[in-house]
């Protein structure tokens, strides 16, 4: 299992913030063609979700009419995909870890005076901030290879977090769109993950995320 440093860099990573500084942002493309092509490919032999697959597509091209490629949709995306892990975010017991960690608490914990929602809202921005810093040319969506990947990013979310995707797909079926922003929401994701088996471990992973490691 990675070490709670190496998860706290990941989240940095995902939200395009240098270890060094909390507010340093770098833009980053999101989408993989090979990874698209790939799953166009399996589209196409899933012969036994052919129905499945068609009405997805349909929600889908309805999702492209309705245009989504703005900061309101983009951020209710990431906004929802990250509420679990804001909700369990007690900067309190942070806080302590940190002083073990690092002895001090000078220079750490940009977001020391956010707490709740507003904490919550800080790593949501820095998330919209960094998907729409990155190549926005590969994520035009077409009923095509970036259709497939869209389909089945939301199918294995609903396997994996159907909670999620439930919250996704009842605001418009936005869970066709959860594969745009998977890179940023996805270590958050992994950290609650980690909390349900060792809560310890997710407060330090906070510590080291907020303290920029």
């Amino acid at each position: 299992m990675d070490s709670a440093k190496e998860i706290a860099k990941e989240m940095l990573d995902a939200i395009d913030v240098d270890s060094s500084g909390f507010w340093g942002a770098f833009g980053k493309g999101l989408v993989s063609f090979p990874v698209t092509l790939t799953y166009l490919g399996y589209d196409f032999i899933d012969t036994d979700h052919r129905r499945e697959n068609q009405d997805d597509k349909f929600r889908l091209a309805k999702l492209i009419k309705q245009g989504v490629f703005n900061h309101e949709v983009i951020g209710k995306v990431i906004r929802v995909s990250l509420n679990d892990f804001a909700s369990r975010i007690n900067m309190g017991k942070i806080e302590t870890v940190v002083k073990k960690i690092s002895g001090s608490l000078a220079g750490k914990f940009a977001f020391t005076e956010l707490t709740g929602v507003r904490l919550g809202e800080a790593i949501t921005s820095k998330g919209v901030a960094a998907f729409f810093s990155g190549s926005l040319a590969g994520l035009v969506l077409t009923i095509g290879a970036e259709a497939s990947r869209a389909i089945y990013t939301s199918r294995y979310l609903q396997e994996r977090n159907p909670a999620l995707h439930e919250k996704l797909q009842s605001l418009g079926d936005l869970d066709l769109l959860y594969y745009l922003v998977e890179d940023i929401v996805r270590p958050f994701e992994n950290a609650c993950i980690i909390g349900d088996s060792n809560p310890q471990k997710f407060d330090e992973v906070c510590a080291y995320f907020f303290g920029g490691l």
